[in-house]
């Protein structure tokens, strides 16, 4: 693991309420009203990580097409799949028949830089997706709309855009754009689209996570309408970089994966009206020339504390939290996908901390960009490749009780 050379120490008068906030930390000391906060025991090095896949098969799904840059994989049912690829093709993929479908749309997404036709949410017959629109004077920004399918899924209709994150920037680079739903709330992580500083101005979108209602309106108890005021109504949280994953923990929480720069990639929960610091600290991490982010601390006491970072960085490119019967002993973990090391990751928590950590998938089909769960637990990915096929992870101890009974 890679020591800073720095400790954070956090001052300020213990509530009940405050201690519940940062119970997060793995290892805190509260001495003389003093929660001291060492920057080692959150900071993790990957190339320390067990690796075990001892027990996954991993098998190719033989379609009759290969994807160029998959971004996001939304089940419908245990036989359709709906897949995103950025140059702005949609396609439903049948299970049992090994068939792809090339869905009709009017979706005016563009391909640009880091940008393009990207995530994807199926919700009460609305689907969600998230994409790069560019305006009159070739800048370019996120945007979210919805539309429905008519059967059997051969194309989309009615598509309307219900959010556009503002302004309009001239930058190829981090869009975020994953998306969630919870509590029939939208929520939506924009990037700060390489122009640092702007994660801290509650006044513009990017670099902050979004939540509006499914129709786009802004919800009542959004932030703005409490202690926020300056805020745009829609931001739930600012001060991130370019957050690609998002998922619901098994007790209902939101926690994100944000790309740091040179380290500092981090796994940590949404807070609505929190700050998360970006680019005033770096989470551990460096600019790529390596000069200082900011002041040079890692953390200051009025962000939000990730419960993680990485040093150096993985790219985590989606997280989901696992549910289901292929591997049961997995139950509540949480599964990271790496683009810049081709991995799949698993982390234990537990009340919120790091448990234990373990790589179970690397350098097999490539980066790794996305991540969705059938109703049965199986696992399967999509990869950041110009001919890039589905992937499925099972259990091999299943197979070999199957090859047993056969025998008989």
């Amino acid at each position: 693991m890679i020591r800073l050379p720095i400790t954070l120490i956090i001052i300020f008068a213990i509530s009940s309420c405050l201690f519940q906030e940062t119970d997060i930390i793995d290892k805190e000391k509260i001495i003389s009203n003093t929660l001291i906060v060492s920057s080692e025991d959150l900071i993790r090095d990957y190339r320390k990580y067990p690796h075990d896949d001892s027990n996954i098969l991993l098998s190719e799904i033989k379609l009759d097409y290969k994807f160029d840059q998959p971004w996001g994989i939304e089940f419908l049912n245990d036989n359709s799949i709906i897949l995103t690829e950025k140059k702005g093709y949609l396609s439903h993929i049948n299970l049992k028949t090994k068939t792809v479908h090339r869905v009709k749309h009017n979706i005016p997404s563009i391909q640009e830089g880091q940008g393009g036709l990207l995530d994807l949410l199926y919700h009460k017959d609305f689907l969600y997706l998230s994409f790069t629109i560019k305006n009159n004077q070739g800048k370019t920004t996120t945007a979210i709309g919805r539309g429905k399918f008519t059967e059997p899924f051969k194309e989309l209709k009615n598509f309307q855009i219900i959010f556009t994150a503002l302004p309009f920037i001239n930058d190829g680079k981090h869009f975020g754009s994953r998306l969630l739903i919870l509590n029939e709330h939208l929520y939506a992580s924009i990037g700060e689209r390489g122009q640092g500083s702007i994660a801290q101005d509650p006044q513009a979108h990017p670099g902050s996570i979004i939540r509006i209602n499914l129709n786009g309106t802004i919800p009542s108890d959004n932030p703005f309408s409490k202690e926020k005021k300056e805020w745009l109504p829609e931001i739930f949280q600012i001060g991130v970089r370019n957050p690609q994953g998002m998922a619901i923990s098994p007790d209902n929480q939101i926690y994100i994966s944000n790309h740091g720069a040179k380290g500092g990639d981090f796994i940590g929960k949404i807070k609505g009206g929190g700050n998360y610091g970006w680019n005033e600290i770096g989470w551990g991490g460096t600019n790529y020339i390596g000069t200082k982010i900011g002041t040079g601390q890692s953390f200051k006491p009025e962000f939000t504390t990730p419960i993680l970072t990485w040093v150096p960085s993985i790219a985590p490119s989606d997280i989901v939290f696992y549910l289901g019967d292929e591997f049961p002993e997995w139950n509540g973990n949480l599964l990271i996908t790496s683009l810049k090391y081709k991995m799949l990751i698993k982390i234990a928590l537990k009340e919120h901390k790091v448990k234990t950590e373990l790589i179970i998938l690397k350098d097999k089909i490539g980066r790794i960009r996305d991540v969705d769960i059938n109703s049965k637990g199986e696992i399967f990915l999509i990869t950041d490749e110009k001919n890039s096929s589905i992937w499925k992870l099972t259990k091999t101890e299943k197979l070999k009780i199957t090859d047993v009974i056969s025998k008989y």
